[in-house]
């Protein structure tokens, strides 16, 4: 049997199966509806299709469009939920002309929705979110309740992930009528509190853990266990209780599910190597799942080739029989059809040649977000590598990590897979830059291959020959060998993600502003998550501030991007102790962000020239000169400015003024 995404379990209670709902309704719909759950727990598709389509047929003939479009909706959930994503878009699109041929404009909402729930299945929680929003817009509070808390909770669950605090208000605006259901109401407490584990709430979560534990005792007939086994995780990890959190985990069916609850606990309990290992385990189920859903789309776009293949068959029949007929006519009727032939051919040239004016014009607009959906691609290629990259570097550079000599074949096996995925990638992405504004030379080029090319193959040599030595190697050799793998391995990755952030924001496109946050909370975040222990000389860097910790910026996450920029640079040329973070309240009320360093001044001369793309102020360096014009190309779309201040005499300073 196939398994549901528990996020979704709330909803599809909305939408189908519940007494409480179809009380109203009359024996055969209610007998239709239950079908149709029954095959959805079921998991099998074809019981689950033929239930659907009955019930989908009935509520159309009764005309009831409400309960017909949200059955329609679970369709799509279910779809989802399998990782059917080519039905279900199919079926999105479906369902917005069934509206839009009906008149029946005022459902608009469940496209959306539908299309919120797809991106959410995807993986890509903030295009969910978007058009979660867009569904709570379109929806009457007044007369959808039932819709109103759907889409709450929807947009609830898309912003746990990055944003737990909006998630938690989202939860707070649930139409309280819903929540008298015991149903319901445990359901919205367990979410409730996973986010308050997330927010770090102890309090929060105490309060809302006794609500719901007091459902499960009390009312087990009316508990939903959608997110027991998470609550229960959550709540024994906050105890402490480390061995009932993981057998809560072994109680879960769900082998992902599992596995990612118990890296959850190996993490909080400090047991790296078994995490390590649960990390690699949920890296396999993911590269299973897309596997499978690859397969499973490719499946269903050959079925519609074959359908549209019959379709053109059929069509060229039709016209031979069309020909044939035409041959038989009049010399009066044929030279009527030829005139109209050659006037309607003359006219097709016409608008085709229309079309292509305007297909060119369309193309020269389009052209820029093609090539950052090209690089977008590649960087969705390269998350995996870089991943696995920087896990390895970050475990194998505690020397207290054992690896046993068998076992290491295999992990380095992984680096050099990872590093050649990564080489093969390189220069389908620097060709990218001359599809944008940057057009780099061929020297350009050679500058960025040879920052990258000498790592990688420095990385895979050494893997390579720990590889051969078979766990051969000498302890002192190995761990000298292993730290080289770490460097390299950090080294690759980070450049790595530089080239491809400046490859998608380098023609300073415009980011949106939609993250709020303190400015002093976030300079104290990026700072504490700053990662030193694979600089040449780790620095103590000072947090200063004349910022009340009240005040608020709207900004976007990637502004942590351009500090850490500012951060490698000011680390990597310091030559004093004295390295300073600092936020800054200016005369005309604005904001600034300053990084600075004890060391070598720039030259008021090159202020400007070290920002210019695959610059390099030494010949001696092999740096790939993309840190600096990254932070500037960050800093330019999201309007503010990014400078070096020429005063600033005893080393560098770079400023970050917010408008």
């Amino acid at each position: 049997m196939k398994h549901y995404l528990y996020l979704f379990v709330l909803l599809t209670l909305a939408f189908l199966g519940s007494n409480k709902i179809y009380a109203d309704t009359d024996n055969i719909e209610q007998e239709l509806a239950m079908r149709v759950q029954q095959a959805q727990v079921s998991g099998s598709d074809s019981d689950f299709y033929n239930a659907h389509k009955l019930f989908l047929n009935h509520l159309e003939k009764n005309q009831t469009w409400d309960k017909f479009y949200r059955a329609w909706m679970n369709r799509v959930i279910y779809d989802v939920n399998h990782k059917h994503f080519h039905r279900a878009y199919t079926e999105i699109h479906r369902i917005t002309e069934d509206i839009r041929d009906r008149h029946q404009e005022k459902y608009l909402y469940i496209p959306h929705m539908c299309l919120g729930f797809f991106y959410f299945g995807r993986n890509q929680p903030e295009m969910g979110e978007t058009y979660f929003r867009k569904a709570l817009q379109g929806v009457d509070a007044n007369k959808e309740p039932i819709s109103v808390f759907n889409c709450y909770l929807s947009l609830a669950q898309a912003l746990s992930g990055n944003h737990p605090t909006e998630a938690m208000a989202c939860l707070d605006s649930l139409p309280k009528q819903m929540l008298d259901n015991p149903m319901y109401d445990s359901g919205v407490l367990g979410f409730r509190c996973i986010i308050a584990n997330r927010l770090g709430d102890r309090q929060a979560f105490d309060r809302y853990y006794a609500r719901y534990d007091s459902i499960r005792q009390n009312n087990p007939a009316g508990f939903n266990p959608a997110n027991l086994y998470q609550v229960m995780v959550c709540h024994y990890m906050l105890k402490n209780d480390y061995k009932h959190a993981l057998a809560w985990c072994d109680s879960v069916d769900v082998p992902m599910m599992a596995n990612e609850l118990r890296l959850d606990v190996y993490e909080k309990m400090g047991d790296w190597q078994h995490a390590f290992r649960a990390a690699e385990l949920k890296d396999s189920f993911q590269q299973i799942d897309e596997r499978e859903v690859l397969e499973d789309d490719i499946m269903d776009i050959s079925h519609g080739i074959d359908m549209l293949q019959a379709e053109q068959e059929k069509g060229e029949l039709r016209h031979k029989q069309l020909m044939l007929g035409g041959l038989l006519s009049t010399v009066i009727i044929l030279l009527l059809i030829a005139i109209l032939i050659y006037r309607y051919f003359k006219n097709l040239k016409l608008k085709e040649q229309f079309h292509e004016l305007q297909e060119a014009r369309r193309r020269a607009k389009a052209g820029q977000a093609i090539r950052r959906a090209f690089v977008t691609t590649i960087f969705e290629k390269l998350k995996s590598p870089i991943s696995s990259l920087l896990n390895y570097a970050r475990i194998f550079n505690d020397p207290e990590f054992k690896l046993k000599p068998e076992e290491r074949s295999k992990r380095y096996r992984d680096i050099v897979a990872a590093a050649k995925n990564i080489e093969s990638l390189m220069d389908p992405v620097l060709d990218s830059y001359s599809r944008g504004d940057l057009g780099i030379t061929d020297e350009e080029k050679r500058v960025c291959q040879d920052a990258l090319r000498s790592p990688l193959q420095t990385l895979i040599g050494t893997a390579e020959v720990i590889i051969d030595a078979d766990g051969q190697l000498p302890h002192d050799e190995y761990m000298q060998l292993r730290s080289a793998i770490c460097r390299d391995a950090y080294d690759v990755a980070t450049s790595t993600r530089k080239l491809i952030l400046f490859s998608l924001y380098g023609d300073a496109y415009p980011i949106p502003m939609n993250y709020e946050i303190g400015l002093n909370e976030m300079a104290r975040t990026t700072l504490n998550s700053y990662d030193q222990h694979f600089k040449t000389q780790p620095k103590n860097i000072e947090f200063v501030t004349d910022v009340a910790d009240d005040v608020k910026i709207t900004t976007n996450m990637l502004l942590q991007e351009l500090i850490n920029c500012l951060l490698d640079n000011v680390v990597k040329y310091a030559t004093g102790d004295t390295l300073q973070l600092s936020c800054h309240t200016l005369t005309d009320g604005s904001y600034a962000i300053a990084v600075s360093n004890e060391g070598p001044t720039i030259p008021a001369s090159d202020a400007e020239h070290i920002f210019v793309p695959f610059v390099r102020l030494s010949p001696n360096e092999h740096t790939l000169g993309v840190g600096l014009p990254l932070a500037r190309c960050l800093a330019t779309s999201m309007g503010y400015t990014l400078t070096l201040d020429t005063t600033y005499t005893q080393g560098a300073r770079f400023v970050v003024r917010l408008k």
